[in-house]
């Protein structure tokens, strides 16, 4: 019989974790999924999309490997601030991702976290200065009975 494992929902997870860590640096960005209105002037918006390109083999061929317990996910940190400090925003956020693994962030346990790169993105439609986080992580699901 196979395992049936739950994989927790890495966007709410993350949300939550950068929201905690900005608060205990007195940074007053808003962290969220979906860009409320009216929208924040300092934010992060935090997606799961696994259909960026991944660099590791495993990817590449296909090859999920014996461990079905961990969910691979790659996560973008939209990182904007009116004010002009989007890059400041995205290096907190980069630095607090980065040295969550291995760890836990929230209640999950992350055991790896592959920095994939940053980028300035301004936004195209609100013209507001915005960097680009891309990671991915390695995070262990749990086991159903």
């Amino acid at each position: 019989m196979v395992e049936r494992i739950a994989f927790p929902d890495i966007e709410k997870t993350l949300v939550d974790f950068l929201t905690a860590k900005l608060a205990a640096v007195s940074d007053g960005a808003v962290v969220v999924t979906k860009v409320p209105d009216p929208r924040p002037t300092r934010m992060v918006r935090v997606t799961r999309n696994d259909r960026k390109a991944r660099l590791d083999v495993e990817d590449r061929e296909g090859r999920r490997g014996a461990q079905l317990v961990l969910d691979r996910p790659r996560v973008v940190f939209e990182c904007s601030d009116d004010a002009g400090n989007a890059a400041g925003l995205a290096a907190l956020v980069r630095g607090f991702v980065n040295a969550a693994a291995p760890g836990r962030i929230g209640t999950v346990w992350c055991d790896y976290v592959e920095d994939a790169g940053e980028e300035n993105d301004t936004d195209p439609v609100t013209a507001a200065p915005r960097y680009t986080v891309v990671t991915d992580l390695i995070v262990r699901g749990t086991v159903l009975a």
